[in-house]
């Protein structure tokens, strides 16, 4: 999955805290196994009924990309705030 794929997958519609996703900087997108995929700044939310997603630039080439994040996520849910 190219950097560009995980981004247009990860970034929504999912239900979601619009309020604590906008206090946010930045996005990982983190494969199941932990590996970050993709990093993006947030520039906003967009609503889809009672989901959101996520707006934003995408860091291509970020150095975090290919490497295990330094927040792991253990929860099934599939947002967590950092």
């Amino acid at each position: 999955m190219t950097e560009d794929e995980a981004w247009l997958a990860g970034r929504g519609i999912w239900k979601f805290n619009a309020d604590r996703a906008l206090a946010q900087d930045e996005v990982q997108i983190v494969s199941t196994d932990g590996l970050v995929l993709a990093v993006a700044t947030i520039t906003g939310i967009s609503k889809h009924g009672d989901r959101y997603a996520l707006e934003g630039e995408l860091l291509r080439g970020d150095a975090r990309v290919g490497k295990p994040t330094t927040t792991p996520h253990r929860s099934r849910n599939s947002v967590a705030y950092f």
